[in-house]
């Protein structure tokens, strides 16, 4: 019934989360173009620049919530209402203290608002009123919305996705018929993202009554509580080494590969990337509660279910990440040279290194749920190293082999610290078996993979036309290729793989009951 019921909260935190995901997609086309008409490129432009500044800020944070996640997966499995409590308690007091570190370099940054935005054609209060707004709704977050972490540590996070995207998406479809009506269309999109910010976080605590009259924090004491859990403190400091290292690495990244290619071959590299990431994006949606599933499995003891799961969830992952991976690859040269024309078109090499980059992504998801379900964050030296090899051989690579030898340089670093060590690290520290089960049994998918790729080369060589004159012919060709690819894999998948057969069973279990 256990098993039942983290299932089902899979499925409708997919279901939830995919749904407002194309809720927002399509207002963020349509209101771009609402907002660029009536509030002015500067202004939209302001807005993107200060929610930057802040992503700075907000590194204070990294880890507090994926540290206390793992504390509460127990307590909330065995219902032990008193510690989580006390872990939540423990939680607000010290995103209080990084609140107030936030609040501090937001003065701080502030005070070179003058210099930062000195060529602006708009009133400078306007950036000052912009970034306010954005720390305001943080500050939301870091003094009454932290308990929400209860709801999606529980597998409940659809009912944050409902809330706040929901009002997210309210708002946006206000000021989309608003703005174009009324004389102080920046003072109402203010005034209005404000609101729906105060609402949501009134909603949200609502819900969390609803959801949870027995979680209180008012009486316990922060600081006592942190000396009773001293471990979520070296657990948040492991993390912060972790998600910092990975921060530093994106920013610089993008920086070297500047240096190795022109402005032009970026561009033309940002509309390939942009298709692969659409499709990541989707595929995240869907697997976005897995890891509460898995912290609540871990926590429940039952080895061999775990053992069992983590590969019905690999596989299942796996064959879903790359059947998508596969038809791009097919499908990026036609549908750019369609889109943009053959102008636009890069080396197949560069596709390649693109997907291969993110099926890394997209795989190593299972063993970071299972990593951080049993709280495996001693390695602080995984991430450092990580980087050094990256930005070594972003340069070394890069000098030799421009543009193409940075995204090398990732996967070299992302294959022998994410495939090799992270699986290594996972199965000795938390499933306490070997493995060298888990390498044979990847290598074997891979390698299968990539014969797929080979032979289905040479069959879409003969059925697709070599340019496709328009989006209906390209959209029917594209039905060809993903229906062939699904059969292919999943039907090659079903025969080799026991998880994929798993996933099935499961899948065909929530139909039934459903239905019935």
């Amino acid at each position: 019934m256990v098993s039942e019921s983290r299932t089902s909260k899979s499925i409708k935190n997919a279901k939830v989360s995919l749904f407002y995901y194309i809720v927002q997609m399509i207002l963020s086309f349509w209101s771009r173009k609402v907002f660029f008409d009536n509030l002015g490129s500067e202004v939209v432009g302001l807005q993107s620049t200060a929610e930057n500044l802040f992503s700075f800020l907000n590194i204070a944070e990294l880890g507090v919530g994926t540290s206390v996640a793992y504390f509460l997966y127990k307590p909330l499995f065995e219902k032990d209402h008193s510690t989580i409590n006390e872990i939540v308690a423990l939680q607000g007091w010290i995103y209080r203290r990084v609140a107030c570190v936030v609040i501090a370099g937001a003065c701080i940054m502030m005070c070179f608002f003058p210099v930062i935005f000195k060529d602006i054609d708009i009133p400078l209060w306007y950036a000052y009123v912009t970034f306010g707004v954005i720390l305001f709704g943080s500050m939301l977050g870091y003094f009454i919305n932290y308990k929400s972490i209860v709801l999606s540590t529980d597998q409940k996070g659809y009912k944050i996705s409902a809330v706040t995207q929901g009002f997210n998406a309210f708002v946006k479809i206000i000021q989309i018929i608003v703005l174009p009506l009324i004389a102080t269309p920046f003072l109402f999109y203010i005034g209005s993202t404000v609101i729906c910010t105060i609402f949501s976080c009134l909603w949200l605590n609502y819900i969390l009554y609803k959801e949870y009259p027995w979680l209180s924090t008012k009486s316990l004491n922060g600081r006592k509580l942190l000396k009773q859990y001293p471990e979520v403190i070296t657990k948040t400091k492991q993390l912060f080494i972790h998600k910092i290292s990975t921060v530093i690495l994106f920013n610089v990244t993008p920086f070297i590969m500047y240096a190795y290619s022109s402005l032009t071959v970026v561009a033309f590299y940002a509309n390939y990337l942009l298709i692969v990431l659409k499709i990541r994006q989707v595929i995240e949606m869907v697997y976005s509660s897995m890891g509460a599933a898995v912290g609540s499995l871990i926590a429940s003891g039952d080895q061999k279910k775990i053992k069992r799961v983590f590969w019905e969830l690999y596989d299942s992952r796996f064959c879903i990440s790359f059947i998508p991976l596969i038809c791009i690859y097919f499908l990026a040269h036609p549908f750019i040279t369609l889109w943009l024309g053959e102008e636009y078109l890069l080396p197949n090499s560069l596709l390649i290194l693109l997907l291969v980059s993110q099926s890394i992504f997209l795989t190593r998801l299972t063993v970071d749920h299972y990593i951080n379900g049993h709280g495996l964050f001693g390695d602080v030296w995984a991430p450092m190293a990580e980087g050094i090899i990256n930005i070594v051989g972003s340069l070394v690579l890069g000098y030799y082999f421009s543009y193409q030898g940075v995204i090398l340089a990732g996967i070299l670093s992302q294959g022998l610290i994410i495939l090799l060590w992270k699986p290594i690290y996972l199965f000795r520290g938390g499933l306490k078996c070997s493995s060298k089960g888990y390498f044979k049994a990847t290598i074997l998918r891979h390698f299968l993979i990539v014969i797929d790729v080979v032979l289905l080369s040479f069959l879409f060589d003969i059925i697709l036309p070599e340019r496709m004159t328009s989006y209906i012919q390209f959209f029917y060709y594209s039905l060809i290729v993903l229906l062939i690819v699904s059969i292919v894999i999943f039907g090659e998948f079903y025969l080799f793989s026991q998880g994929i057969r798993d996933f099935f069973i499961r899948v065909k279990g929530v139909i039934q009951k459903k239905y019935q």
